[in-house]
């Protein structure tokens, strides 16, 4: 299982229901050294009722969590372009 595979079974476990848009980034950044072998940079967007009304702070934190082995695998960005409540 890829990357982007994994990192879409964790938002969905974490965000049951969500809608979830995720981008593979890691082409644009294939120039950077941490960038050579694919699957580092990513961004998403993000809808959930559990993240409406919290501050953005919170809101990104509760995503992070929910993304963490990846970041603890290697992953280098994961860009929030927007999260909020369904």
């Amino acid at each position: 299982m890829n990357r982007y595979d994994r990192l879409t079974q964790l938002l969905q476990a974490a965000f049951p229901g969500a809608a979830i848009s995720l981008f593979d980034d890691s082409e644009s950044h294939a120039s950077h050294q941490h960038g050579f072998d694919g699957e580092t940079h990513y961004r998403v967007q993000i809808r959930h009722q559990s993240l409406a009304g919290l501050p953005t702070l919170q809101k990104h934190r509760l995503i992070l969590a929910a993304v963490r082995p990846e970041t603890d695998a290697g992953m280098h960005s994961f860009v929030i372009e927007s999260a909020e409540g369904a």
